[in-house]
């Protein structure tokens, strides 16, 4: 019976990989066998470098800051010929998030949310369309969130832009399913990061409040969206094409 989860020969670029979500997604590649290249804005990435080789395979970390269109520039290209020429796992995780809804959200973090979220991705998801094409194969992955169907109003460039990260998806894989490229998107419940830890959200009485909404009872773990992307990274997901897979303990569909 064919290993799908034996990623061994495989490579994978994962933007916003240092921590969080990124660094279980990164962690879970490099496990099962994938060379990954990590790209992140911390200068100090060291810590996942060594997390990586623990996990048995020794990884490629790159500094970039997403949102500068120079730093950007030509960065794909560098980071597969250091990989040895082959692109096989995009994963457009980098983000961040302002809190506002459309009367007190500031032009300047309109347009940062929006180099981050979304010009990034487009950008990066460009630079490595030619190798996926030139090989007949590729999985790029685009990490959107609940907040692109059920934001509130708190963060308002937020929910729009992750929303559009989603249909940006769809949109890629009507173009590139022909080429054996598939474009999905996973989004994610509130799961513990770095960022919710800090927002309260796994404090009381915060938690017990958010869990009221939640029916899986609980929030989530980075390692339960690293195994989504695994199914949409392997070729268990062969016929998944323009998906949005929401992983959120049931909260979507409450």
């Amino acid at each position: 019976m064919k290993d799908y989860l034996n990623f061994s020969g495989k490579t994978a670029i994962v933007i916003g990989g240092r921590r969080g979500l990124g660094r279980a997604m990164a962690l879970a590649f490099a496990e099962r066998g994938a060379k990954v290249a990590v790209v992140a804005r911390s200068e100090d990435g060291s810590e996942i470098m060594s997390e990586l080789t623990a996990a048995g395979q020794p990884g490629l970390y790159y500094q970039c800051d997403v949102a500068d269109p120079e730093a950007r520039r030509g960065l794909i290209a560098k980071i597969v010929a250091d990989l040895g020429g082959r692109l096989d796992i995009l994963v457009n995780n980098a983000g961040m998030q302002y809190a506002g809804n459309i009367e007190n959200c500031p032009e300047e973090q309109w347009k940062h949310s929006e180099a981050v979220l979304l010009d990034a991705p487009y950008d990066f998801s460009r630079q490595a369309i030619p190798f996926m094409k030139a090989q007949n194969y590729g999985k790029i992955i685009m990490i959107s969130s609940i907040c692109a169907v059920r934001e509130g109003g708190g963060n308002f460039a937020y929910g729009v832009m992750k929303a559009g990260l989603a249909s940006m998806a769809r949109c890629m894989a009507n173009s590139l399913g022909r080429y054996n490229i598939t474009v999905n998107a996973i989004a994610p419940g509130i799961i513990r990061t770095p960022l919710t830890i800090s927002q309260g959200c796994f404090e009381e009485p915060r938690y017990k409040s958010i869990i009221q909404r939640y029916p899986a009872g609980r929030l989530g773990e980075p390692e339960e969206v690293a195994g989504a992307a695994l199914f949409l990274a392997s070729d268990m997901s062969s016929f998944v094409n323009g998906h949005l897979l929401f992983v959120d303990g049931g909260f979507s569909g409450n």
